[in-house]
């Protein structure tokens, strides 16, 4: 792959001759707790932090996320046709005219595109995950992707696992994804910056549409890198001594929970001391609880629910081990594990610099080969933290603000 481009060398220089005073940032909809929420909340708290006026925008919002009130989110063109959408979405870009909309995905990209059409307002585009880390996203299999297709599902394990070689779709709506997915290509295309998360994805948007795009790293609040427990977690839930392996997400298919499961009963003959605790809510809770106790461990699993960002560190600061199985190439809560000075074991999927780490044990991800990981992560001693420094927020937005401003003065 090639070297990904980076902006820290003209940053002062992009400061100089741009100009940022007024941003939105446009998601279709707010609806669950995820990473790219996470990220969008983090990254509007950067820019206000600017000086800059900072909107969020979307059609919809299911529930409030990471403690942010309602109020935040200015909703637009809810309950209305795609067309009065854009158009909703035209209006109030115009009312405010923004020097940039920065659109939360790729499928986000098609309204800022097409709801900034001849005007002067530009766009970028985060793409947190192309098309191949979604497996109900049936656009990857448009006739526009048809070359890219094989090279990018036979690149990374999770995808040919998630994704079917050929799709099950109807003539009708195979000819709507068809469009849909020149619409998408269009619009990223049009976008004056693409950033992306990892190499991998810059390689795989490169492959999709021939754009290239700007690599940017860092997910951690500077306290994390000093953090200092507020609750006792380990009493809290009467683990007492017990060793902990700890994960958290959304509880669906692509986090591999049950892989976490079936691995951590392969291990336990082995280990009379250790527990698993997982944290999250989703789809997938009642049928994890069910394998635990199909795989007779269930007084060995505890499951917490959702677990707020308040309490969240704490969990961390309790467990020995952090484990992600997750169908990703990269991830905000390893980083927050390894911050504690936690052993983390991730899945070979991962296209992240902190994977070299003592603390980091990789693995496939199949069963024996994530009990392997566990072991080997349970039985290791690692002292100390690492050097996070250059993996905060700050550094990540550093980057984002940096191709922002060369967007606004490129012209």
């Amino acid at each position: 792959m090639a070297h990904p481009i980076r902006y820290e060398h003209w940053t002062q220089a992009a400061e100089r001759v741009g100009s940022l005073k007024k941003v939105v940032l446009f998601t279709s909809c707010l609806g669950r707790v995820g990473g790219a929420e996470r990220l969008l909340w983090e990254e509007e708290r950067f820019f206000r932090g600017k000086g800059v006026q900072t909107t969020v925008m979307a059609f919809g919002a299911r529930q409030n996320l990471y403690d942010y009130r309602a109020g935040t989110v200015e909703l637009i063109g809810k309950r209305s046709s795609r067309l009065s959408r854009i158009l909703a979405l035209r209006r109030r870009l115009t009312d405010i005219s923004p020097d940039l909309v920065i659109a939360q995905s790729h499928a986000d990209s098609i309204y800022a595109c097409l709801a900034a059409r001849f005007t002067s307002i530009p766009y970028v585009v985060h793409i947190h995950g192309t098309l191949f880390w979604f497996h109900d996203d049936l656009l990857k299999y448009a006739f526009i992707h048809r070359k890219a297709f094989s090279r990018i599902r036979d690149s990374v394990a999770g995808h040919r696992e998630f994704i079917p070689a050929k799709p099950k779709c109807s003539l009708k709506k195979r000819l709507a994804l068809e469009f849909r997915a020149v619409l998408v290509w269009l619009a990223v295309r049009r976008a004056r910056k693409v950033i992306v998360l990892t190499d991998q994805l810059r390689w795989e948007v490169e492959e999709l549409y021939g754009k290239e795009s700007v690599v940017a790293r860092g997910c951690l609040p500077p306290e994390a890198l000093d953090y200092h427990p507020r609750q006792d977690i380990r009493q809290k839930l009467g683990l007492g001594r017990q060793r902990v392996v700890f994960s958290v997400g959304r509880l669906d298919p692509r986090k591999r929970i049950d892989l976490l499961i079936r691995a951590f009963a392969e291990i336990l003959p082995q280990y009379n001391d250790v527990r698993l605790v997982i944290g999250g809510a989703g789809d997938e809770e009642a049928r994890l609880k069910d394998l635990a106790g199909r795989l007779g461990i269930g007084d060995r699993v505890i499951f917490t629910g959702f677990i707020p960002d308040s309490e969240l560190f704490d969990y961390y600061a309790a467990c020995d081990v952090f484990a992600f199985p997750s169908w990703t190439s990269s991830g905000i809560t390893p980083y927050e594990a390894l911050a504690l000075g936690k052993k983390v074991v991730w899945t070979s999927e991962a296209d992240e610099p902190v994977l070299d780490d003592s603390r980091v044990f990789v693995a496939d991800p199949t069963i024996s080969d994530f009990a392997r990981g566990l072991s080997q992560a349970l039985d290791a001693r690692v002292e100390g933290k690492p050097d996070l420094s250059a993996y905060t927020w700050d550094r990540y937005f550093d980057t984002v603000y940096a191709a922002a401003l060369e967007a606004v003065t490129q012209g």
